[in-house]
Order: structure tokens, then sequence, then C-alpha cells
């Protein structure tokens, strides 16, 4: 294990002001952070995992809720076998601010609020403790907008009122520099001022004063992912919120999002989203009618 957890990006989803995932667990990460507040639910199967400075293993039934840059992998179980079932799970991630920089200050917040700056350490709920929030849990990537976001609400409303509270870490540092920190926030900020423009490497590289290559390097060290396949996640996020919105066409919804080519902005949108753009217009034309 590297004493450097990476940074890693999490892009948001076209429909939804917060990332839900309810799937098999991705088992292939490397050990990473991200300004993004999480909760792990631990549905089915059992991993093993490395949460802050600890060692752990997680059952069926429990969760997890990780505060922001709060370093973690998941990973098999030893137990594990080839043709076993994979674990799965819930994950939900979002911004401490998704809701306006105020929403959590209101004073009918206040425990939410404490349960996410104590997040920090990291905290665990067994599976007793996690029984008043299952039925929020299951099925929550299958709701609504609407009821999805209320679900995120009740489930931090009811983790907020567990006592005791188990914390994985009592650590909140974990060995990054400042400089290495001051780099990649300058470099997140450039990308999601820019993305809709040309953006190289060369013009990375100098914004960091490093050459290409050690940039390139660093980068995928430091993100997991090359600085290309970053700006056609955040292009194709984009374009996707213009087509649901009905702002744009296909085509001007490429260029706009900063794609040159509209045969390469096809294959890379299927490639992410799972469909070309013009059936995902379609898709989301069609569920406004249906409403």
């Amino acid at each position: 294990m590297k004493k450097t957890p990476a940074l890693r990006l999490i892009n948001p989803q076209s429909h939804c002001s917060f990332v839900i995932k309810e799937e098999p667990f991705d088992l292939n990460t490397k050990w990473h952070y991200h300004p993004e507040i999480e909760i792990m639910y631990f549905r089915k199967g059992k991993v093993s995992a490395i949460m802050g400075n600890r060692f752990m293993e997680f059952n069926e039934g429990e969760l997890v809720l990780l505060g922001q840059d709060f370093p973690h992998v998941i990973f098999k179980h030893e137990n594990h076998k080839e043709g076993d079932t994979m674990p799965e799970g819930v994950v939900i991630q979002f911004a401490h601010d998704f809701l306006g920089a105020h929403f959590f200050q209101a004073p009918e917040m206040v425990k939410v609020r404490s349960l996410l700056w104590k997040a920090k350490s990291g905290i665990l709920f067994k599976t007793k403790e996690t029984g008043k929030v299952k039925r929020f849990l299951e099925g929550i990537s299958r709701k609504s907008g609407p009821y999805q976001l209320t679900s995120l609400l009740e489930i931090l409303i009811h983790l907020s009122e567990e006592q005791p509270m188990h914390f994985l870490t009592i650590e909140h540092e974990y060995n990054r520099s400042e400089l290495d920190e001051r780099r990649m926030r300058l470099i997140k900020e450039y990308i999601y001022a820019n993305f809709k423009n040309k953006i190289t490497v060369a013009d990375m590289a100098n914004l960091v004063n490093m050459t290409e290559t050690s940039f390139c390097r660093y980068y995928k060290r430091r993100t997991l992912k090359s600085l290309t396949r970053t700006l056609n996640e955040i292009r194709v996020s984009y374009a996707c919120e213009m087509l649901r919105k009905k702002e744009a066409n296909v085509t001007e919804a490429c260029y706009q999002s900063g794609f040159t080519s509209p045969a390469f902005f096809s294959r890379t949108f299927k490639k992410i989203v799972g469909m070309p753009p013009s059936d995902y217009r379609k898709h989301k034309m069609e569920q406004i009618v249906r409403w």
C-alpha cells in the first residue's frame, strides 16, 4: 500500500446532484480519497478494506460514512473464491454543499451537520444500527429524483441519531503535502473552468511547472486516470445535462461541451453513457412527456 492515497475525481451524474450506485462493488480500485462525502452500505457478501490507517472487514448489513478526503479502498476478502457472487451494495457520494452553501447550517440540521463533521474520522454503523435506514437505501437508484433526495436526507437524519458512534480512525492527516494539495486543486479548478475549450497536456504541465512526461505520470498516479479520460467524462456529463434539459440538439451539445468531432463525440458518449447521444436525448424527452 502506497503511503499517499490518490485523488479520485467523482464525476456528477447528469440527472442527479449527487452520485448513487447500487451494484456489485468495484474491487479493483486503488487507495484513494475525494472531497465528496461517501456512504457505503454493504448489502451482500464480505469485503476487506483499508479505512484511513486501519485494515478492516465488512459484513452484510454494515454501513460506513466517510467524510471529505477520507482515504479508503475495498478489495476481495481472503475467503472469496473464484466463481463466488461478487459483494454488492449501495454507494452514495455527495459534496458537502450540494444543497447549497447554507442548507446544513439551518437549525433543523444541527445533528446532521455534527454527523458530517464527525465523519472526517470515518464512522461505522453495524448491522443492528442500520435497520432504520435500510428501507431508504434499498432501491434508491430506481427512485425518481425527489425521492432519491428525500431518501438521502432520511438516511442522514437517522444516522445522526445513532449513539454511540464507532469511529474508524482518530487521525485526519494522511501524509499529503501542502504543495501537492495546492497543485491538485489548481489542476482541478483549471479543468472545470476550461473543459469547453481545448486543453492540452502542455497547458497543464506549464500550469504546474512540470514537463509533459512528468505531468502525465503524476496525474495518472494521483487521479487513477489520464487527462484525456477526465476531460471526456466531464464533457459527456455536461452534454448529458444539455440534452436532458433540451437546451441543445446533438450537434450543438457536441461542440458546446468541448468536443470538436461529432463522430468522436458519439463514440465517446456511447462508451461512457451506454447509448448514443440521440437515443439519450429521445429517452429523456419521453420521460418528460410521461411526467
